[in-house]
C-alpha cells in the first residue's frame, strides 16, 4: 500500500455524542429523595412551632382579658384561670397523664412542669379553693397568681 492509499482511508476526528442528563445516575435520585424528606420535615416541625406560638398567644391574651376583670368577679378569674391551666396541660400533655390530676397531684404536676414549688407551697394553692368559693366571698386579689400563671405559660409552653 501507498501512502496515499492510507491517506485516503483516514477519517476526520468525531466529537463523542452529548451526554444526555436523563436517565440520572442513582445518587441524584437518593440525594431527591432525601431533600423531599427534609423539606417535609421542615414543614412538619414549622407547622408545630406555629401551632405551639399561637396556644402561647392565645392563652396570654385571655390572661389579659381576666386582668381586666373588676374585683366583683374575682371568683369568675379564679375560675376561668383553673379551667384554663387544665386546657393547656391537656392540650401539651398525654390526656391520660393529665386528666385524673386533682387537689396535691394537680399542684405538683403544675409545678413539676417547670420546675418551681410556686403552686404547691405559695399562692398557686389558691386553685384548690378559690374556685368553688361562692361569688359573696371575699377573695384575695387573684393578680399574683395570673402573675405566676402568665411566668408559667412562657416557660412551659
Amino acid at each position: 500500500m501507498n501512502t496515499e492509499q492510507i491517506l485516503a482511508q483516514l477519517r476526520d476526528v468525531h466529537a463523542p455524542d452529548t451526554l444526555s442528563w436523563w436517565p440520572l445516575a442513582p445518587g441524584w435520585f437518593v440525594v431527591a429523595i432525601l431533600g423531599l424528606i427534609f423539606f417535609i420535615g421542615f414543614i412538619y416541625l414549622y407547622k408545630k412551632h406555629q401551632q405551639k406560638v399561637y396556644r402561647r398567644q392565645t392563652t396570654l391574651q385571655h390572661l389579659q382579658k381576666l386582668r381586666h376583670l373588676g374585683e366583683e368577679h374575682y371568683p369568675l378569674v379564679y375560675q376561668e384561670l383553673s379551667t384554663l391551666l387544665r386546657r393547656i396541660a391537656l392540650l401539651t400533655h398525654d390526656r391520660t397523664q393529665v386528666a385524673h390530676l386533682t387537689g396535691e397531684e394537680w399542684l405538683k404536676f403544675l409545678d413539676a412542669q417547670c420546675q418551681t414549688q410556686v403552686f404547691s407551697q405559695d399562692i398557686g394553692r389558691l386553685l384548690l379553693s378559690a374556685p368553688y368559693f361562692p361569688g359573696n366571698e371575699t377573695l384575695a386579689s387573684p393578680m399574683p397568681l395570673l402573675d405566676i400563671t402568665e411566668a408559667w405559660i412562657k416557660r412551659c409552653i
